[in-house]
């Protein structure tokens, strides 16, 4: 193959003391070049493009440290087609699937190498068909932990076993913290119609979710009673930036359990978050002495869940502005247990009981909000002392 002989040409140059410039990135292609995405993988080294051409692979990846994983563009392969929900998708990611229906053994469908800094990409691949495997364990269709990839113009799908993309640097959930921050840019995915949640952020991730098409992810019908998948998720000291995405009929639009104290805020911004069957947005602290659990929910668009459009529990502070709210089945805004909020130039409407509720809440600003509509109240305080509150 030219790949190996370039390498050993290289090689001898160097043992010679022959000083030769030459493009070190090569492209490894897949079938013409390697029968599998896991012979390509193996060849690889560090820099290289493994290019898949269009067809189904049955097979498992783990992406090589510092290796892209592409689909091949062709003459009409970046043409932007209907994708299986609202978002157009380019052409070959249809095209070239990574398909787990034939693999027995558990483990995730794509994963990536642990605790590296290295420049990784996956573009432009349909993940699906992850089993519900005999052992019952819990596995997402891809995981990256400690690790910070590139992972764009992917779609998400089928995974029985759990859900769709898991981000962390481990934490207090799934063991001793790693060095290395998960730092993906996770961007322009569709995901959908995944036992579990669409993309969940673990302790130390500070992933960049973007531009995504979440919908239609639940746990199956024995557990729904109790849970409810986000299409988004956050645990502990997880603080992904969460900017431009739509989320509808999920269990949860955006949701955060077990969320704990971190230096930077949680930002969630200029997403559209509708139809899920509970909150637009709910955020769960763990409350009792600890500190710097903090939130900043703006120019979100959230309607038509079937519970409250943003409900936050044992949070810190909560910074609410620019949001359009409305037609939720319960409260528009409803914060428990808050220490200072800030609720300003809103527009919250049409939903079922109150507008905003605030419930034990000491220290709350409202300003420039246009609230109507709302059926039992437009701003519902309860037990609030005047004499101890700010404004």
């Amino acid at each position: 193959m030219i790949y190996l002989s370039l390498r050993i040409c290289l090689f001898c140059a160097a043992l010679h003391g022959i000083c030769a410039t030459v493009a070190l990135t090569e492209e490894l292609i897949v079938p013409d070049d390697f029968f599998s995405i896991e012979e390509a993988m193996e060849f690889a080294q560090s820099g290289d493009n493994v290019i898949v051409m269009p067809g189904t692979y049955y097979e498992r990846i783990i992406v090589k440290e510092g290796v892209n994983l592409l689909s091949y563009e062709g003459e009409n392969g970046n043409e932007l087609v209907d994708g299986p929900g609202q978002q157009q998708i380019f052409r070959r990611t249809l095209q070239t699937v990574i398909d787990g229906s034939k693999i027995e053994e558990p483990g995730y469908l794509i994963s990536f190498p642990l605790s590296t800094t290295s420049p990784m990409k996956v573009d432009g691949f349909t993940f699906q068909n992850m089993p519900k495997y005999v052992s019952g364990i819990k596995l997402f269709l891809m995981e990256i932990r400690g690790s910070s990839p590139v992972v764009v113009n992917n779609i998400f799908t089928g995974n029985k076993s759990w859900g769709a993309i898991l981000s962390t640097g481990l934490g207090v959930g799934m063991g001793a913290p790693l060095e290395t921050m998960a730092q993906p840019l996770i961007e322009n995915n569709i995901v959908y119609a995944n036992a579990g949640p669409g993309i969940t952020n673990a302790s130390n991730s500070t992933a960049v979710i973007s531009k995504n098409e979440i919908f239609d992810n639940h746990f199956p019908p024995s557990e729904d009673k109790i849970y409810f998948a986000p299409a988004i998720g956050i645990r502990e000291q997880g603080r992904p930036l969460i900017d431009s995405n739509l989320c509808y009929k999920n269990g949860v639009g955006i949701g955060a359990v077990n969320f704990d104290s971190h230096e930077k805020p949680l930002i969630i911004k200029n997403n559209t978050i509708y139809n899920n069957s509970r909150a637009g947005i709910g955020l769960k602290g763990l409350g009792g002495v600890k500190t710097n659990i903090n939130a900043v929910i703006k120019n979100n668009t959230i309607h038509g869940n079937l519970a409250a459009g943003i409900r936050c529990t044992k949070v810190d502070t909560v910074i609410l502005a620019h949001n359009v709210i409305f037609n939720n089945r319960r409260t528009g805004i409803s914060l428990w247990n808050i220490k200072k909020t800030s609720i300003e130039d809103n527009e919250i409407h049409g939903n079922m009981t109150a507008g905003i509720r605030l419930l034990g809440v000491p220290s709350a600003v409202l300003r420039r909000n246009s609230i109507y509509q709302n059926v039992t109240a437009g701003i519902d305080c309860i037990g609030w002392d005047k004499e101890k509150q700010s404004k």
